[in-house]
C-alpha cells in the first residue's frame, strides 16, 4: 500500500517536472557579475561557500610560498566581497527570483532570458527617430500572447527617485520587440510589463501601454489571459525569438 502511494506521488511529481515552463538562456546580470568573480564561483548561490573555502585556505596556507598563497586567497575573497555589494547582484537576484516564480507555469509557456534585439533601421519614438535596439530581461511566449517583462529589484529609496523612467525603458523595449516580430511573423501584440520585485513601482499614466505588476500577481496575470495565438503562429514566433 505504501509503495503504491509512493509511486503515485513520484509519477505526479515527474509529470509536473516534465510539464514545467521552458526556459531559454540565462540572466545577463548574473553572467556579468560572475565575470567579476573567481572561476570557482559558478553561480550566485556559490558565493558564500567559495568565500568560506578561500578563508580556510588562507588561514592554513603553508610551505615555501605560503605568503604568496595567502595574498592570492585574500585577493579572491576581496573579489567576492565586492561582488556581494555590486549593484549587478540586486538585478541578478531579481531576475533569478522571477524565473523561480515562473517555473510554476506549464510547458506551454516559453521564457526567453536576456534578449538583445537590434532592428535593421532606426525608428521613431515619442516623435524622434532615436530607437533601434533594446535589452530585454524576460520575454514570455505562449498561446496567450507575447509578454515583455522588465524586472526591477529596487530599494524603496531608489524607486522614489531613480533619475530615469523604467516605464519608458519598458515601453521602448516593447516597441523594438513588436517591430522585430512584425518583420518576421506578421501582426502580433506585445504586452509590456514592468515588474517590481518589491512592489514599490507604481503605474504611470504617461505610459499607458506599460502594465505594472509584482511577484504575487504575475502568474495569475499570465494564466488569466485568453488564447490569442494559434499553434502555427506561436511556432513561427518561437523560431524568431530563438534567433534573436
Amino acid at each position: 500500500m505504501m509503495c503504491a502511494i509512493f509511486l503515485r506521488k513520484a509519477l505526479v511529481r515527474l509529470r509536473w517536472m516534465i510539464r514545467m515552463v521552458i526556459i531559454h538562456g540565462s540572466s545577463d546580470s548574473e553572467r556579468r557579475l560572475l565575470d567579476k568573480l573567481p572561476n570557482e564561483v559558478r553561480s550566485m548561490d556559490d558565493m558564500h561557500k567559495v568565500k568560506e573555502d578561500f578563508k580556510h585556505k588562507h588561514k592554513n596556507a603553508s610551505g615555501w610560498f605560503a605568503g604568496l598563497k595567502r595574498w592570492n586567497y585574500r585577493r579572491q575573497i576581496d573579489k567576492i566581497d565586492r561582488g556581494m555589494k555590486d549593484p549587478l547582484r540586486a538585478g541578478a537576484d531579481g531576475e533569478k527570483n522571477m524565473l523561480d516564480i515562473l517555473t510554476v507555469l506549464d510547458d506551454s509557456y516559453h521564457v526567453f532570458c536576456d534578449l538583445h534585439v537590434v532592428l535593421p533601421y532606426t525608428v521613431r519614438y515619442n516623435g524622434q527617430k532615436n530607437l533601434r535596439s533594446a535589452q530585454m530581461d524576460l520575454v514570455v511566449a505562449c498561446l496567450k500572447g507575447i509578454f515583455l517583462i522588465e524586472v526591477k529589484n529596487w530599494s524603496d529609496r531608489y524607486a522614489m527617485n531613480p533619475g530615469w523612467s523604467p516605464h519608458e525603458q519598458t515601453e521602448r523595449a516593447g516597441r523594438v520587440l513588436w517591430i522585430a516580430l512584425q518583420n518576421s511573423v506578421g501582426e502580433v501584440r506585445v504586452t509590456n510589463i514592468l515588474l517590481s520585485m518589491r512592489g514599490n513601482i507604481r503605474y504611470d499614466s504617461n505610459y499607458r501601454s506599460v502594465w505594472v505588476s509584482d511577484p504575487d500577481r504575475i502568474v495569475g496575470f499570465l494564466e488569466g489571459k485568453p488564447d490569442t495565438l494559434t499553434q502555427p503562429d506561436l511556432t513561427r514566433i518561437l523560431t524568431k525569438l530563438n534567433k534573436l
